[in-house]
């Protein structure tokens, strides 16, 4: 099985429809998936009933009432996720973590998850990562407190990544030791970097950047999309089965090299790669 938590905030209702009416429809038949919008309830008293109409109604939204929906709780937010999801779900194997603004194939996710091959005892870390991002010194993602590196350490950025369900219980049963970095990703990243027989898995096919590089019909994960580029992508799936009218790239993709220091890890210096 296959969990999927997309987090959005208390006031997204309008989004998270659009993902309902869009890639979440294809998947709702499906029994092997199953999906939940995170929502940091804390601090909303104004919209407390908004939410519990739409909660009334889809029943798939988790609220953690200890979170403030903002940035600087994120990865409070990640975690308190990760907790919720070990206590509450206790069979499932992979987990998808994705935003509010990511549109996912999740058919074509579900059958890369069910022929991939790990090694006996390994666990999946899977997405796009980056090993040379330079750690933040100014704005509201600076790391005041990041001791570790000159670089971030090797991370699968947050637009959408995927992790077996030992990581996530690793994570769960150890939240009350682990630093919490401005970034959800980067702290992801961090938790796991000790963790022995984790199979890190980079994937150009998720476009998981703070940018999106495009469209491809390969695309797994698509992060960066509003609502009107979602229902066209939506349009365009159900119509012709892919997910572009027309492919293009805006910026070079990566093969992550694990053989090298992670600071050279990422050299964008070839255009076929989605």
């Amino acid at each position: 099985i296959l969990i999927i938590l997309i987090l959005s905030s208390p006031p997204s209702v309008h989004r998270r429809n659009v993902i309902r009416d869009t890639w979440l429809s294809l998947c709702k038949n499906n029994s092997y998936v199953q999906y939940y919008f995170v929502v940091g309830s804390a601090g909303f008293k104004e919209a407390h009933s908004l939410i519990e109409e739409e909660q009334s109604v889809h029943h798939d939204l988790v609220l953690l009432p200890n979170v403030y929906d903002n940035y600087k709780s994120l990865t409070k937010k990640v975690l308190e996720a990760f907790v919720w999801l070990d206590k509450t779900i206790k069979h499932f194997q992979y987990l998808l973590k994705c935003d509010d603004d990511s549109f996912v194939q999740v058919d074509k996710v579900v059958s890369e998850l069910q022929t991939i091959k790990l090694t006996k005892g390994n666990s999946l870390y899977w997405g796009f990562f980056n090993g040379r991002a330079q750690v933040k010194v100014n704005g509201k993602w600076k790391e005041s407190d990041w001791i570790l590196c000159d670089y971030y350490l090797p991370y699968a950025l947050g637009g959408g990544y995927v992790l077996s369900q030992k990581l996530v219980h690793f994570i769960a049963v150890n939240a009350e030791f682990l630093r919490l970095y401005n970034s959800e990703d980067v702290s992801v990243g961090v938790w796991l970097s000790a963790v022995v027989n984790v199979t890190r898995q980079h994937d150009p096919r998720f476009n998981t950047e703070f940018i999106s590089r495009g469209c491809s019909n390969t695309y797994l994960v698509t992060h960066k999309q509003d609502e009107v580029a979602m229902r066209k992508m939506f349009l365009t799936l159900k119509r012709s089965g892919r997910l572009c009218d027309a492919e293009y790239r805006s910026r070079n993709s990566y093969i992550y090299n694990w053989h090298v220091p992670p600071s050279k890890c990422c050299i964008r210096n070839d255009s076929s790669i989605p």
